[in-house]
């Protein structure tokens, strides 16, 4: 009977009456651990949970680019603004930075729409790709309405930096067309590209009117910059002196833009034929004294590449002299063999089929990426739409 009691006492005390667990899962009242107990367990410690903020790396990378832009139209510092972008990573997302620097220069002054025209050009090929330019554009057009609510002139603006970049050979002509078809006509980016083509593109020396449109306002413009070099190449062809020469590229103070030297030199050896042994005798100098880079040097060759067809409306034998051209930069030692890119570890050479493999590579995965960055499935059905497939490329 005293063991009966026994037991009916211990249910009975506990806080939950006759026929419960009471006080073992009782959480109302506060249990107190002693930790000078000698059975004192830490892992009957009550559990704290602690918050945590997740941050989105596209969030974070946009207040960063945000600090650079505000840095570079503060400094003008070119190579500053290049390596801070470089520094900061997130390739993928350079199509933001892109929109981000055109949209801020286009509510301020025409100083900082020129300097924001310079600094494309310079980190073009090198920090930002092409596709990436592109991609930036095309944000940037499909924001034209939002804009427009806060910038009353961003139609026009807008238009000016497109021709700006398509004059600068950091946009292909090509982008209008597409961009054309694929905004809606009634969108202020529509309007933009017809503002682009027909009152900048198509005007009579409309290059000359676009470079000069926001001219004055930084130190030297881009288009100051060309016509030095241009007039420093035809020096040197006249002189013949390379040390000159070279000293007048040095002076510029323009390294990230050297690779308008390269390009412009190649052009004028295509030009003037008896120039280039003497061309060819100025980069090989220029290139192992450190004065023009080899990633400057790698991308005046690209840049010359992409715009043959061009060239060759007025040099008709373009292609086939840039193609003799090449070899003998790289046998010489001033162009990286990186440029012909191998095939592989045989090192032949890509032949045209290989290099349209590898541009309908690299224009597949900008798309994908672009898709990622706005989830617009329409837009990526009318991207890979466009997307042309070389015949040479076999699904399984």
């Amino acid at each position: 009977m005293d063991s009966l009691m026994s037991s009916s006492s211990l249910v009975t005390d506990g806080a939950g009456g006759k026929g419960t667990w009471g006080k073992l899962l009782d959480t109302d009242g506060e249990s107190h651990i002693d930790r000078n107990d000698p059975n004192y367990d830490s892992g009957e410690e009550p559990y704290q949970l602690v918050g945590s903020t997740i941050s989105d790396p596209l969030d974070e990378y946009k207040k960063a680019v945000v600090s650079i832009i505000e840095e570079y139209f503060s400094t003008g510092d070119v190579e500053l603004a290049a390596s801070d972008l470089r520094e900061l990573g997130s390739n993928e997302y350079h199509p933001y930075f892109i929109k981000r620097l055109v949209s801020m220069a286009m509510d301020r002054h025409d100083k900082e729409k020129e300097m924001a025209s310079v600094l494309l050009s310079a980190l073009y090929a090198d920090v930002i790709s092409s596709a990436q330019i592109s991609q930036g554009f095309f944000i940037l057009l499909e924001s034209a309405d939002d804009l427009a609510v806060d910038i009353l002139d961003a139609v026009d603006v807008l238009a000016l930096f497109i021709a700006r970049a398509v004059v600068d050979d950091i946009l292909p002509p090509a982008f209008l067309t597409r961009a054309k078809k694929t905004l809606p006509e009634s969108s202020k980016g529509h309007q933009v590209i017809q503002t682009a083509e027909k009152s900048y593109l198509s005007a009579p020396h409309h290059a000359e009117l676009v470079e000069r449109r926001w001219g004055g306002s930084t130190h030297i413009t881009v288009e100051e910059v060309k016509k030095k070099i241009a007039d420093l190449l035809r020096e040197y062809v006249e002189s013949g002196d390379a040390f000159e020469a070279c000293r007048c590229i040095r002076e510029l103070g323009v390294s990230f833009f050297h690779h308008e030297v390269v390009k412009r030199a190649l052009v004028l050896a295509m030009e003037i034929r008896t120039a280039e042994p003497l061309i060819l005798k100025l980069l090989k100098e220029a290139a192992e004294e450190g004065l023009i880079s080899s990633s400057q040097m790698l991308k005046g060759f690209a840049r010359l590449a992409e715009s043959l067809d061009d060239l060759a409306l007025d040099i008709p034998s373009a292609k086939t002299l840039f193609e003799l051209l090449v070899p003998k930069a790289i046998s010489q030692g001033w162009l990286d063999a990186s440029f012909l890119k191998p095939a592989g570890e045989d090192g032949e050479v890509h032949n045209e089929d290989d290099e349209k493999v590898r541009r309908f590579k690299e224009e597949a995965v900008a798309i994908i990426h672009e898709y990622f960055l706005s989830d617009d499935i329409p837009e990526l059905i009318r991207s890979l739409e466009d997307l042309v497939c070389p015949s040479s490329i076999l699904f399984f």
